[in-house]
């Protein structure tokens, strides 16, 4: 019964972490289709724009982190290494003092997690120098010499 069980909870969290990378995917696909409408247009102030930039790349993010939190908690609460090591080995030793391993896939995700925070980063601050930008054009006159205002 315990042994049904752990496979139980084995399957759920591999369909969990899988569940939440696709859907990491998607986000990213969607916030990759609105950065090229925003290279090709203008679409100021709508979901299109910066918002919607923020937006699926902070859900990308943060999907990214819960799989990397559910991944490791999978292998190790569920000794799938160990499990693996059984399966694999032919001769009947134990194995003690295993030790799980990631490889570069798995960090990776660390890597998307700090691109989509660079990339919020720079539509942040681009998005604010170009607001501070229109605010200045808005009152040319305050700005301009006493001269040029006279006439």
């Amino acid at each position: 019964v315990a042994d049904a069980l752990s496979s139980s909870s084995t399957r759920g969290l591999n369909v969990a972490t899988i569940v939440v990378l696709v859907l990491a995917l998607l986000s990213s696909l969607l916030s990759s289709g609105f950065t090229c409408t925003n290279a090709v247009s203008n679409p100021y102030q709508t979901f299109l724009g910066a918002v919607g930039v923020y937006t699926w790349n902070s859900v990308c993010g943060v999907l990214i982190l819960i799989a990397m939190i559910l991944f490791p908690v999978n292998v190790e609460g569920n000794s799938l290494s160990e499990e693996l090591a059984h399966g694999c080995s032919t001769s009947l030793q134990t194995h003690l003092g295993s030790k799980h391993s990631y490889g570069y896939s798995y960090w990776i995700m660390l890597l998307v997690i700090f691109l989509n925070a660079a990339s919020l980063i720079i539509i942040y601050f681009y998005d604010h120098a170009s607001y501070s930008k229109k605010k200045e054009q808005e009152r040319p006159i305050e700005n301009a010499p006493k001269d040029v205002i006279l006439f």
